[in-house]
């Protein structure tokens, strides 16, 4: 019997990050510097740009003057043509204030500011969930060069890491307290029909409660949601 036939469309390439990732590239995708330790360009940078940061602190509702203030930067591959700063100011006991600030380079942008915590609570919704901090993490990848494929991973990690700073962080993993942390799942990438696209991964930085973290953004690569809570845990050995 003769059915009735149209050619299907050929399948899109719905891959909105890059596979092609080097695996000695794992353990660099973000790196934290002390200020002490900032190249001279970038501590210039900062020390140049302060006032912006205090305006841009102050839109936040944080006082940026009046509380003692130390910051470190935080490298971003994924980000390249951005200072990264993070602030920490304490006025007493449990009267913390956080704070990532990013700064262009070239000077073709403005200095934008994410909120964390402020004087020991969260603006409106935790940082790492917080619509402004997602839209605020998108106007500042806009504003890189175009016309490279970003990692996935190092734009994801990035994120977690300007919406959720780490003060105290090893720098080793033989400093790591329990080997067993590395049977985490690793890092893993799904790829939606309309070319959205979710990454997951869980965060071990503080031993005690591992995070998971599924970020989800869309086919023009805007991070559009994200999910952030309690991975698991399980009781693992060492299989002979």
């Amino acid at each position: 019997m003769p059915y009735p036939a149209r050619p299907v469309p050929q399948v899109k390439n719905l891959m909105p990050f890059s596979d092609n990732g080097s695996s000695a590239a794992i353990g660099h995708f973000i790196a934290y510097r002390p200020e002490e330790q900032m190249s001279e360009a970038d501590h210039d940078l900062a020390a140049k740009m302060q006032p912006a940061i205090r305006d841009a602190a102050a839109l936040a509702g944080i006082e940026f003057d009046k509380e003692k203030w130390s910051y470190q930067q935080l490298e971003c591959q994924a980000v390249p043509d951005h200072l990264f700063l993070l602030f920490q100011g304490h006025g007493g006991a449990g009267d913390v204030s956080l704070f990532s600030a990013a700064i262009p380079r070239a000077g073709n942008g403005h200095v934008r500011i994410i909120p964390v915590e402020r004087r020991g609570f969260a603006l409106f919704s935790p940082a790492p969930v917080n619509a402004l901090a997602m839209a605020t993490f998108n106007r500042i990848r806009a504003e890189e060069p175009k016309g490279q494929s970003p990692d996935w991973l190092a734009t994801s990690l990035c994120y977690a890491a300007l919406t959720e700073p780490r003060f105290e962080i090893s720098l080793s993993l033989h400093q790591v307290p329990d080997a067993n942390l590395a049977l985490s799942f690793p890092p893993t990438l799904e790829v939606g029909q309309e070319g959205e696209s979710m990454v997951r991964f869980v965060d071990v930085a503080t031993p005690q409660q591992p995070m998971q973290w599924v970020l989800t953004f869309d086919a023009r690569e805007q991070l559009i949601k994200v999910e952030h809570f309690p991975a698991p845990a399980y009781a693992t050995r060492i299989v002979p």
